[in-house]
């Protein structure tokens, strides 16, 4: 699926935040999300540029930001791709997974308008979380399968993946998850509460 697809794809059925640049105008529009996960008014931002949003960002990180932007605006790659920290209103920062694209070129070729969407990752890059499973998830999100079911576990919150793999995820991802949620037990819960029963269910579990 080329770039522009799998990101119109996203944009459309994703419950996760999503931003819109147009370079000539140097105007960005998102949804609410990706300003109010970080406390922020969707106001603050309204009609601003692009440097509205990188003047947020942790100065340990804005350096390897503005360089996979400067790829993508040089054609060097065709997907904008970084891990950033960004302060929120309370001064803290927050992890911050950012993918994008070019949609739309310029005449002469070069990019115009780039779209692309943002995840919270938590103070703490996710507490661990893996960055390729959040993205399973997120597949998962837009693939546009109303039946599809998020389930959570019951004791400590993460989100399954697939039978051998939850994920923490942050409070502003459950809150926009879809009304389809069941709750389960992860495997570390499980051996935490049932140390004697853990492996025994598992098995049954994953023969299922």
């Amino acid at each position: 699926m080329e770039n522009r697809e799998y990101f119109n794809k996203l944009l459309y059925n994703s419950i996760f935040a999503w931003w819109q640049w147009d370079i000539s105008t140097n105007k960005v529009v998102f949804n609410n999300l990706k300003v109010t996960m970080l406390g922020y008014d969707p106001a603050d931002f309204a009609n601003k540029g692009y440097q509205a949003f990188t003047d947020l960002l942790h100065p340990d990180d804005y350096g390897k930001a503005m360089s996979a932007m400067m790829k993508v605006l040089k054609k060097e790659t065709a997907l904008y791709q970084v891990d950033y920290r960004i302060r929120s209103v309370s001064s803290g920062y927050h992890w911050y997974m950012d993918r994008g694209t070019v949609i739309q070129y310029k005449t002469d070729g070069s990019p115009a308008v780039l779209r692309g969407i943002v995840i919270d990752l938590g103070k703490e890059a996710g507490s661990g979380a893996s960055i390729d499973a959040i993205i399973e998830l997120i597949e998962k999100s837009a693939s546009g399968n109303n039946e599809y079911m998020f389930t959570l576990c019951s004791n400590c919150g993460n989100a399954r993946v697939d039978s051998y793999k939850w994920i923490q995820i942050t409070d502003n991802m459950k809150a926009n998850l879809p009304s389809k949620i069941s709750h389960g037990i992860c495997p570390d819960c499980l051996h935490k509460l049932y140390p004697e029963l853990a492996e025994k269910i598992l098995s049954k579990m994953l023969k299922k």
